[in-house]
């Protein structure tokens, strides 16, 4: 990418794609152009980052807004999460996947100058819904099983395929990015990220693995693959560290005090310890609850990248990452 190249960053006031185009920015990219869904958030994020050029797109129907965003564009990160807040059923999420798919792929057709996409898929798209204990090993081949139970993943793996047909027909060049858990410090005030997701009011959970990565490691990693000439029409898998649900209980406990607690997260999730889940989960070997995450329960569940040398992470403890994003959460409540 060349600084005065045209950059598209579709969803760019979200989690992810506000340190994006905080990177991008940072790095010495002239000619940002962003959609978004949420005004204050848009006012908020010009605020820090003037320069940007922020567009207003619902995904699913302004197609108009899309082609004029999209002419003359170079490169396109598509970090948008598009829903239409009518999904039900496993298949209305496919539908809209599949149509925000279909319009972000017709809009980069129709400019004709794009070089190459960046898409943002999910590790839900990996080894999940498998009901075989003896495989503990996955990477980017895998696809995992279309369970219907699996919504999150069938549909990502529907919205992924979209995007992979379009581009080979297309031939332009894609990088499919899959973050494992995304968690770390918001760089906007309003979005935050799976921890409060795991604990805020959340029941009992039984202990396992989590696995994760810094959500400025995963700017960083879109970005690294975007420049990386070399890293095209693949998959790739976004994993910083190792970490389990309890461990991320004991981080919040020790940095946090009662009330703090409270205030983030009311009645904190109760972590149910691993030798009381499996001396239950023993007596339920043939459920397709057991096959699908004892190993994870077990911590043995390895999920690993094909291409260890495409990024180096920065952020790779645990507990860095995740007081970081509670001083940030406690810092967003004033």
């Amino acid at each position: 990418m060349n600084k005065t190249d045209k950059i598209v960053v579709l969803g760019a006031t979200g989690y992810m794609g506000s340190w994006l185009v905080k990177d991008l920015t940072d790095a010495g990219f002239e000619n940002i152009y962003g959609s978004f869904s949420n005004p204050k958030k848009a006012d908020a994020l010009l605020k820090v980052l003037p320069d940007l050029k922020l567009t207003q797109i619902n995904v699913l129907n302004d197609t108009d807004k899309l082609n004029q965003i999209m002419q003359d564009a170079n490169w396109v990160f598509n970090d948008t999460a598009a829903f239409s807040g009518t999904e039900k059923t496993t298949t209305d999420y496919i539908v809209t996947k599949t149509i925000m798919a279909n319009n972000v792929m017709l809009a980069i057709k129709n400019a004709g100058t794009v070089q190459k996409i960046v898409h943002l898929g999910s590790v839900g798209t990996i080894g999940a819904g498998h009901l075989d204990p003896t495989v503990t090993e996955y990477d980017e081949t895998d696809y995992s099983a279309l369970d219907p139970n699996n919504i999150w993943g069938v549909m990502k793996v529907a919205e992924e395929k979209v995007v992979t047909r379009w581009a080979n027909e297309l031939n332009l060049d894609y990088v499919i990015v899959h973050p494992t858990n995304v968690i770390g410090p918001s760089f906007l005030k309003w979005n935050h990220d799976m921890i409060p997701a795991y604990l805020k009011d959340g029941g009992t959970m039984i202990d396992s693995q989590m696995d994760s990565v810094d959500v400025r490691d995963m700017a960083q990693l879109e970005i690294s693959m975007m420049n990386n000439v070399d890293a095209k029409n693949i998959r790739i898998m976004g994993k910083g560290f190792n970490m389990r649900f309890s461990d991320l209980v004991t981080i919040v406990q020790e940095h946090l005090n009662a009330q703090q607690i409270q205030q983030l997260f009311g009645n904190m999730t109760e972590i149910i310890d691993t030798k009381t889940a499996l001396a239950v989960l023993k007596n339920t070997p043939d459920s397709d609850y057991y096959k699908e995450n004892i190993n994870k329960v077990n911590n043995t569940f390895n999920l690993y990248t094909k291409y260890p040398d495409l990024y180096n992470y920065q952020y790779t403890d645990a507990k860095t990452t995740v007081t970081n994003a509670l001083d940030k959460m406690l810092k967003d409540l004033d």
